[in-house]
């Protein structure tokens, strides 16, 4: 049996219970876009776009100095600093830089802004690609609650978020018990205490409301 496609990683920065300020996100290589080749890490802040900007032979070259090899996939790394809340975002003017840590050594990108038209067209994608995942999600939740079982089509491009997005009750495990909805419906179900990572379509309304304050994970 084929395993469902992942979805691209993605995280939100700061880390922890407060409220998100950037999403960091990738494309290419084995991202789950269906891209191979042309890696790049993406920043943003709901306003503002920074990018790796590689090309094939600025990437080969920073493979070299990480010590990897060409064919090895950057994708994994970021996935795994994702979900244990290990990237690092350093802001400096019109540059970025992003560190992945808690791997064999840390990974270190410089990232430029992306000017405004290009910027607008990856943040209106970005846009619709998460409004698409969090619907799906939804309509499966909507499918539970109403005593459907939960099964993911192997064949549906839509399924493949992370499974910490789901709690147990939604994950389809015969040994667990069957637990109730909490009050709020479907949607209390999101932002329950079975998640440790925020919500990546959260993004969108707290990161243009300003500036953030000087977090040890963030230096401007």
């Amino acid at each position: 049996m084929v395993p469902p496609p992942l979805s691209p990683p993605l995280c939100t920065l700061p880390p922890g219970p407060g409220p998100p300020r950037f999403v960091c996100y990738c494309e290419g290589e084995g991202s789950g876009t269906g891209e191979r080749g042309g890696f790049n890490l993406y920043v943003t802040d709901a306003a503002e776009l920074w990018s790796t900007c590689f090309t094939p032979d600025s990437l080969a070259a920073l493979k070299a100095r990480f010590g990897l090899s060409a064919a090895e996939d950057i994708t994994p790394r970021f996935r795994a600093a994702c979900q244990q809340q290990a990237v690092t975002l350093t802001l400096q003017e019109d540059r970025a830089s992003l560190t992945l840590s808690g791997g064999p050594s840390a990974l270190e990108f410089d990232l430029s802004k992306v000017p405004g038209p290009e910027a607008a067209s990856r943040l209106q994608a970005l846009t619709l690609g998460l409004a698409e995942r969090v619907c799906s999600l939804e309509q499966r939740l909507a499918g539970r609650v109403g005593g459907r079982h939960l099964t993911p089509s192997l064949g549906s491009p839509r399924w493949g978020l992370h499974s910490c997005f789901l709690p147990s009750c939604c994950r389809g495990d015969s040994h667990q018990p069957q637990e109730e909805l909490p009050a709020g419906g479907p949607s209390a179900l999101l932002t329950g205490p079975g998640c440790s990572e925020r919500w990546p379509w959260t993004w969108g309304q707290e990161a243009v409301s300003g500036r953030v304050s000087h977090q040890p994970w963030l230096q401007e």
